[in-house]
């Protein structure tokens, strides 16, 4: 029988993708932006999400993939839901025998037969600005000021602050997510483990084991869930703002439930009940 830090070694390669997978999703990113620009005027296109920031679990078959794809700033009259849906036409002259080519909040998802895309249209905001770019918001037909590259550079800095545990940490809450059907929104999720660890060395919580990093999440976000929690690139709103009545209170309970089952697995651990301990673990982090 595994030992705990033998069963957590394993968890963490078995949130990893395989070399195959990783060329899998840099084909698929040069095929999409070839197929937008082929239709209409790009300037730019880079990988991000989860993807970029080295935080995308797998099997890739239940991950999304974000790519963000610059536009010519005069589709921007057209207004965000015009553009989604010009972003949308190119893609489907591009794959007509594509199954599902459909338009979300802030991008067009290609429903892939091995994995998902995400394509974001987005503009460069002015130079007189503070940079970033400006995202479709089909909600209200309108524009959200985001900054996903100084999201990237925010993870990287964290993840050296604690030489390299954060990142693994942020995988295996993600599998816990997955595992209760999805509660919290990826992005959310990180942006919560980057509050409660800290991203900068003078001011940031020691990790420790992997399993006490996890039940340490689950005790600290719980509160943070009920309150404002800023866009750290300092370009966004409220992160969490998509959770509130009922779907707040599932995603409370659902985190109390998981520190509840980590303190028992602790407890079990140190009674020596090895298999009840694997037990509880697997509540917790589902089939990895």
């Amino acid at each position: 029988m595994l030992t705990r830090v033998q069963a957590f070694d394993r968890l963490r390669r078995n949130l990893e993708l395989t070399g195959l997978q990783e060329r899998t999703v840099a084909a698929r990113h040069k095929a999409v932006r070839s197929a937008v620009a082929a239709q209409l005027d790009v300037t730019d296109d880079f990988l991000t999400g989860s993807y970029r920031r080295q935080t995308l679990i797998g099997p890739l078959k239940a991950a999304d993939v974000d790519i963000v794809v610059v536009l010519d700033r005069a589709y921007r009259d057209r207004g965000a839901r015009a553009v989604l849906d010009a972003v949308r036409r190119a893609l489907l002259a591009e794959y007509p025998s594509t199954p599902k080519i459909s338009r979300n909040m802030h991008a067009v998802t290609v429903t892939f037969s091995d994995f998902v895309v995400d394509v974001v249209p987005a503009f460069a905001r002015p130079w007189w600005t503070e940079g970033g770019w400006e995202i479709c918001d089909s909600g209200s037909d309108s524009w959200i000021v985001t900054d996903p590259k100084k999201h990237v550079d925010i993870s990287a800095a964290a993840n050296r602050t604690h030489k390299g545990d954060l990142v693994p940490i942020v995988k295996q809450l993600k599998a816990w997510n997955r595992t209760v059907n999805r509660p919290l929104r990826s992005f959310h999720i990180e942006v919560l483990a980057w509050s409660v660890f800290g991203t900068s060395w003078w001011w940031h919580t020691e990790m420790s084991s992997d399993w006490e990093c996890v039940r340490h999440f689950f005790d600290k976000a719980r509160p943070k869930l009920s309150q404002q929690l800023p866009d750290p690139a300092g370009s966004g709103g409220d992160v969490g703002a998509y959770l509130n009545g009922s779907a707040l209170q599932a995603a409370i309970s659902k985190m109390t439930t998981a520190h509840e089952r980590c303190v028992g697995a602790d407890e079990a651990a140190k009674a020596g009940r090895t298999q009840a301990m694997h037990d509880v673990y697997a509540h917790v982090f589902g089939s990895y």
